[in-house]
C-alpha cells in the first residue's frame, strides 16, 4: 500500500456570488478498514491515470516569489502541522482566492500522498460527482451519487522528492481537464505554478531532427521510420514516461526491415545527440562537455544534451497527419499521401484528392442514384 493519506473537501464556487462556500472533511480515508482502503486505492488509480493519459500537461516548479502553498507544504514536511490541516488550509486559501470572481466551481478537492520507492508524491484533483438512481436491499428506489471519473478537472503531481533534494526544475505535472481553462489557470496562479518546460517547443525542434534524418533514407524507409518514431512517442506519452532517444532508435530499429541509418552511417540516436549537442553549442552556454569538465552533475548534463523528450501529443500527430475542420467540412489525411493521391494547389487553395475511402465513394453513388 503506497497511498498514505487521501482527503477530500467540498468547494462551491456560484459565478452570482461573491464567496466561495467550503465544507470541509472531519477526517481522511481509513486504511486500515480493508473496504474502504479498496475504495481509495482504485479512485487514486484511477485518478492517476487520468493524469497520466491526458495530452494537455504542462511542466514546471514553484515560482519563487508565490510562496503560500510552498510553505503550507514546507510546514507538513517539517512536521509543523498534519496531513488534515495542510489540505484545510489549502483549500481555504484556494476558496479565498475565488472570492469576488465571476469563476464557478462545484465539486470536490482530493488531496493524496503517496510513497513510491524512488518519490513521494503529492497529487491535487478537482473532481465532480454524477447522480443517479440505484435500488435498496429493500428493492426501492433512491438517488445515489457518485465520483463522475470521465468529467474530472484539474490534476495537480509534485514530486516532493525532487523538489525537497532540487535536482529537477520540472517537478510539477499540471494536467488540464475538459473546459473551465480560466479555472484551472486560477489554480495554477493560486499554487504559484511556473511552466520551466515548454513540451510544443521541444517536440517540435525534437521532430525536425527527426525530418531531417529522414530525408537522409531511402524513400520507402523514410514515412515508416517517421511513422514508427511518432508511434513510440505516443505509446510512452499515454505511459507519462519520457522519451529516451536510445530505446527509441531500438524500438524503430525492431519494428523495421532494415536498419535505418543516415548516409554517413550514423543511426538515430547517436545522430539526434550530436545534432542536440551542436544546438547547445550555438547557445552562450557552456557545452555538454565543457559541463562534465567543470564537473557538473550528471543530470545536469544530461539536461543539456537532451537525450530524452517529453512529448506533446498535439505536435506528434500533426507531424504524420495533415487535419482541419469548419462548419462544414472536416477532412484529414495521412501525410505520405501528399503530392501523390493527394495534390494541393497553393496558388488557389484547393485540394485534389485522387484516391477516396470506399466508404464515402458508395456514399455519394448511393445520393447520386437516388437523385
Amino acid at each position: 500500500m503506497t497511498i498514505r493519506h487521501f482527503v477530500t473537501h467540498q468547494i462551491s464556487k456560484d459565478p452570482k456570488e461573491p464567496a466561495a462556500t467550503l465544507h470541509c472533511s472531519e477526517q481522511e480515508a481509513d486504511f486500515d478498514d480493508e473496504h474502504s482502503e479498496r475504495f481509495y486505492s482504485q479512485a487514486t488509480s484511477q485518478l492517476k491515470g487520468i493524469l497520466t493519459q491526458r495530452a494537455g500537461k504542462r511542466y514546471g516548479a514553484f515560482h519563487p516569489e508565490v510562496t503560500l502553498m510552498r510553505a503550507q507544504i514546507q510546514d507538513w514536511k517539517g512536521d509543523r502541522q498534519n496531513f488534515m490541516s495542510l489540505t484545510r488550509r489549502l483549500s481555504k486559501y484556494f476558496a479565498n482566492s475565488l472570492d469576488n470572481t465571476e469563476f464557478a466551481i462545484d465539486g470536490y478537492l482530493a488531496f493524496i500522498y503517496e510513497e513510491l520507492a524512488d518519490s513521494d508524491r503529492l497529487y491535487v484533483f478537482h473532481l465532480r460527482r454524477k447522480t443517479s438512481v440505484s435500488i435498496n436491499a429493500d428493492m426501492t428506489l433512491t438517488e445515489t451519487h457518485y465520483i463522475d471519473f470521465s468529467n474530472t478537472g484539474f490534476g495537480v503531481m509534485i514530486n516532493l522528492t525532487d523538489w525537497l533534494v532540487q535536482e529537477e526544475e520540472k517537478y510539477i505535472t499540471f494536467s488540464f481537464g475538459r473546459a473551465d481553462k480560466p479555472l484551472q489557470n486560477q489554480f495554477g496562479d493560486f499554487m504559484g505554478f511556473t511552466d520551466t518546460l515548454d513540451t510544443a517547443a521541444e517536440t517540435e525542434a525534437f521532430l525536425q531532427i527527426v525530418d531531417e534524418f529522414s530525408q537522409n533514407l531511402p524513400a520507402e524507409q523514410s514515412f515508416e521510420y517517421k511513422s514508427k518514431v511518432v508511434d513510440y512517442c505516443m505509446e510512452q506519452d499515454k505511459r507519462g514516461e519520457a522519451v529516451d532517444f536510445t530505446d527509441l532508435a531500438d524500438y524503430v530499429e525492431s519494428q523495421m526491415e532494415s536498419k535505418p541509418e543516415s548516409k554517413s552511417g550514423e543511426d538515430f540516436s547517436h545522430y539526434i545527440v550530436e545534432k542536440q549537442k551542436e544546438r547547445q553549442a550555438s547557445k552562450p552556454a557552456l557545452t555538454p562537455e565543457q559541463m562534465a569538465e567543470q564537473g557538473a552533475p550528471t543530470a545536469q548534463v544530461a539536461e543539456a544534451i537532451k537525450t530524452e523528450l517529453i512529448p506533446d501529443r498535439r505536435k506528434l500527430k500533426s507531424f504524420i497527419r495533415y487535419s482541419g475542420k469548419n462548419k462544414d467540412i472536416s477532412l484529414s489525411f495521412s501525410a505520405a499521401m501528399l503530392e501523390g493521391d493527394v495534390v494541393f494547389d497553393g496558388v488557389n487553395n484547393r485540394l485534389q484528392i485522387n484516391k477516396l475511402p470506399e466508404s464515402l465513394i458508395k456514399q455519394l453513388k448511393a445520393q447520386k442514384e437516388d437523385d
